[in-house]
């Protein structure tokens, strides 16, 4: 009884330090916008986009991110930096995806986006947590990751910054996300509007063809150097020729 409690306990100490080291990998990453290809300015207010498109960004930048993509879910990184003189707001309802066949996706809430996706069983497997309650405990901390990297519906001061993460339904079989555009409202406490519209730009891991091979063309071969006879002379005053031998 005792050993058991003491491995549940040092299994919870695992994912606790786990989930302090992954909840301030996004904060130690951030950059300025003007370091992000996607990004848009309005009235002071500059905001810029990262979407987690392959499996390995996504795996790089979310604890098990890399079932993402397999089980359509696309997380997108959100930076926000307010120049204006009013606090911002920016609210997960508002950020639309819109793809190039015209279909408009509004962004998921954190538990709807958590329904898309199981916890991979790899990540998980190092933590010795026993008992029937393991996959509730991994499923509640693997939950509690989608909330606490969510963009947070709170107002940014003026010279403030905001950075989350908001999540969008993407099919597996859309390996590109050009002519994919986000689009999205930051309301200002006066009740002014800014209307954003950035498109994206990604590919996932496909592998570069090599040189095409035409089959209606013979193979090549090797040049082939021309000999010719050669003249000996006989000791007797004759001559010998000897031709080269045929290929």
């Amino acid at each position: 009884m005792l050993e058991g409690l003491t491995r549940y306990a040092i299994g919870a100490c695992g994912v606790a330090l786990m989930m302090v080291g992954c909840s301030s990998d996004m904060a130690g990453s951030v950059q300025p916008v003007e370091a992000y290809p996607l990004r848009q300015a309005l009235g002071g207010v500059r905001v810029a986009l990262d979407p987690l498109f392959s499996k390995e960004k996504a795996g790089a930048s979310f604890p098990g991110g890399e079932a993402f993509a397999v089980q359509g879910l696309l997380p997108i990184q959100v930076l926000i930096e307010n120049g204006s003189r009013q606090s911002i707001r920016a609210d997960r309802a508002d950020f639309r995806l819109m793809r190039p066949n015209g279909q408009t996706d509004i962004a998921l809430s954190t538990q709807d986006a958590f329904s898309l996706v199981k916890p991979p069983v790899g990540w998980w497997a190092a933590l010795p947590i026993l008992g029937p309650s393991a996959s509730a405990v991994r499923n509640a901390d693997w939950s509690k990751q989608f909330e606490s990297r969510a963009l947070k519906d709170a107002p940014i001061a003026p010279e403030g910054s905001a950075i989350g993460l908001v999540y969008f339904p993407f099919p597996e079989s859309e390996q590109d996300l050009a002519g994919t555009r986000v689009a999205f409202v930051l309301r200002a406490e006066s009740g002014e509007e800014r209307s954003f519209e950035i498109p994206l730009q990604g590919r996932r891991g496909l592998l570069s063809p090599g040189p095409e091979v035409d089959a209606s063309r013979p193979a090549s071969r090797p040049a082939q150097t021309r000999e010719v006879p050669t003249r000996v002379e006989g000791v007797g005053g004759g001559v010998i020729i000897r031709s080269p031998v045929p290929q």
